[in-house]
């Protein structure tokens, strides 16, 4: 087990925005990513028997042991680090960025039925991730700035739905000293799905 050992957010944020190599772990790596969401999407749609499960659990017990044996700490990880809201993370649907500057960004997403609520719309829980992740860049703009979240008010205005293009639509409506006031809209086709207002606070030098 590793021992937890905290820095600054800018130095955190500077490590882990570095682009990963191109090596054959990290490809692997990246290719193991998209095959634990891949699962993620079959488990919630199958019904295995009893003997399918326990067999696949043993399966499961011997992979996360692997795993506990290889642990390293956050600045050694590969999890999450060299893009945001990429493929190399499993907390929310990958999120392509379209355009993005200082005041504005648009990206798109899909999502698969791991991220699914209810009758094929997606958990209103991951709306509001989808938001916080989208919002966040824009906060980070083009200068690599380092914030964090203050507040995210997420409105739910129609459903939105699983298994269909996504478009987000970002905007800076203010900023004051180290505060940036952003809001964001998500869309399905016409349709709005959620929109958000958020405040984000770039951190200072020395702050977690």
């Amino acid at each position: 087990m590793t021992t937890t050992q905290h820095t600054d957010a800018i130095a955190m944020a500077k490590a882990r925005r570095r682009p990963l190599p191109d090596t054959p772990q990290v490809r692997e790596y990246i290719r193991l990513i998209q095959e634990v969401s891949q699962f993620h999407d079959a488990l919630v749609q199958a019904s295995p028997s009893a003997e399918q499960l326990a067999e696949m659990t043993e399966t499961l017990a011997s992979v996360r042991d692997v795993l506990e044996q290889t642990e390293v700490g956050e600045l050694e990880q590969l999890y999450g680090n060299g893009q945001l809201g990429g493929q190399n993370q499993l907390l929310m649907p990958p999120i392509t960025y379209d355009t993005i500057d200082d005041d504005a960004l648009t990206a798109h997403t899909t999502a698969n039925k791991y991220y699914m609520g209810l009758n094929d719309a997606m958990h209103g829980g991951v709306v509001s991730v989808l938001f916080d992740t989208v919002m966040g860049r824009m906060a980070v703009g083009t200068e690599g700035r380092v914030c964090r979240t203050a507040y995210l008010t997420t409105q739910y205005r129609n459903i939105t739905p699983i298994g269909e293009r996504l478009d987000l639509h970002v905007v800076v409506e203010k900023t004051a000293g180290r505060k940036r006031f952003i809001t964001g809209q998500l869309w399905h086709g016409e349709i709005l799905c959620a929109e958000a207002e958020s405040l984000f606070v770039e951190v200072k030098p020395g702050q977690r």
